[in-house]
């Protein structure tokens, strides 16, 4: 989509949002904060062979600002983390030095949403990122590499509401990733463009269903390294969400085919049953800031969508993460996943987990000290792919809300 009609459709929308709304009966919000952290990997490539252990310090300055009446919000949340990494193993002999991999990391995220009748809610989202984290590019990546891309989601969308009982909600989104080097093997650039279709029952206050469809296209750049096939994907989902006191249960099942243009599999084309369970909830489930305890569990299966390389696989994978705030001052956090990713296009199946314990204590409603410890491990059938990481990190956060009121 050309940057002239993303910018006519967010203009529109914020017009619609000042034609509804007064500024002497909203609620203004700016929020500057800053981070500045160390950590120590153990194993900072995730690589097999190569292990060597990398500090890396960081400076993370940024500011929210958001607007909010009882009808509209305009909000953005931007920040850019300053990464900087040094060996600590000798590495005379490695070609590659930590510090090669220093950079900018970029990220910026707006959302704007209007109640423009009583049954239409009309919104605009849009996130940006420039980074080298591949689990950004999708929920669940099985990469391992340091490859600086950027990533842009755009998406309009509107929600429709028929009385008390059924609603309509419509989504476009269009996303592009574009990697910073077409060297060989660094990447592959690529076009998303997604329709989402979602017919809402709600039976009573506490219990929901709907039935999502999403079509979507992904044209890959097709560069001499990779070559990955464009593909066409519908998938249908039938979910249940049910809220019994402080936790809210969903529970999903639907079906999943995937068309190539030039099929990377001998068997063809790609069509799976998808699922997913999940549960959340927190104590108090009204808190504002940071909750007494919280909780959120979930489990599912689906195809990973970027599969640059030809790189597709099914994935299931585990999510869970359980916080309490102690004494009012000390918010514990323990966090863990396990993904199991079996390839369709080559005979190899990973093991992937992950664990960590954190802690921040709270000095007051500005400040927080942190400190957070992990372990990360791939167990995999094809050699080479194995690894293992431990890592300790400790930052130092502020948070000044200026304009709350």
């Amino acid at each position: 989509m050309s940057i002239l009609l993303r910018v006519t459709l967010l203009s529109f929308l914020v017009s619609l949002f000042f034609a509804t709304s007064s500024f002497a009966d909203g609620r203004i919000l700016i929020k500057p904060h800053i981070e500045t952290g160390w950590q120590r990997d153990t194993n900072f490539h995730k690589s097999d062979t190569n292990t060597k252990t990398v500090d890396t310090y960081n400076v993370k300055p940024g500011i929210e600002l958001g607007y909010t009446t009882g009808k509209s919000l305009v909000s953005l949340d931007y920040w850019f983390n300053v990464l900087e990494y040094d060996d600590q193993d000798n590495v005379s002999a490695d070609p590659f030095k930590a510090g090669d991999f220093d950079y900018i990391e970029h990220m910026a995220d707006f959302t704007a949403q209007t109640q423009f009748t009583d049954h239409l809610l009309i919104g605009l989202d849009n996130f940006f990122q420039k980074t080298s984290d591949p689990a950004n590019a999708q929920a669940n990546s099985n990469a391992t590499d340091r490859f600086k891309y950027i990533m842009n989601r755009f998406t309009p969308r509107l929600l429709y509401n028929f009385g008390n009982k059924f609603g309509l909600g419509l989504k476009y989104t269009n996303l592009i990733t574009d990697y910073s080097d077409d060297d060989v093997n660094e990447g592959e650039d690529s076009v998303e463009n997604r329709g989402t279709f979602t017919f809402y029952y709600y039976l009573n206050q506490k219990t929901s269903f709907d039935l999502d469809y999403q079509y979507w296209n992904r044209d890959y750049d097709n560069n001499a390294s990779f070559r990955t096939s464009d593909y066409d994907s519908n998938q249908v989902m039938l979910n249940l969400t049910h809220q019994f006191n402080y936790l809210s249960f969903t529970a999903g099942a639907g079906y999943h085919a995937r068309e190539f243009d030039t099929p990377p599999l001998k068997s063809g084309d790609i069509e799976q049953f998808v699922w997913k369970l999940s549960v959340s909830g927190q104590n108090p489930p009204d808190a504002e800031g940071i909750p007494k305890s919280s909780i959120y569990l979930s489990l599912g299966s689906n195809l990973n969508d970027s599969g640059s390389g030809e790189t597709y696989y099914n994935s299931t994978r585990f999510d869970a993460q359980v916080t309490h705030l102690f004494m009012e001052k000390i918010n514990c956090t323990l966090a863990g996943w396990f993904q199991n990713s079996d390839y369709e296009t080559e005979d190899r199946e990973d093991d992937r987990w992950f664990m960590s314990a954190a802690a921040d204590y709270l000095i007051n409603d500005f400040f927080s000290l942190g400190l957070e410890g992990g372990f990360e491990e791939r167990d995999s059938n094809k050699p080479g792919k194995d690894f293992d990481n431990k890592y300790i990190q400790f930052n130092v956060k502020f948070n000044y809300n200026m304009g709350d009121k």
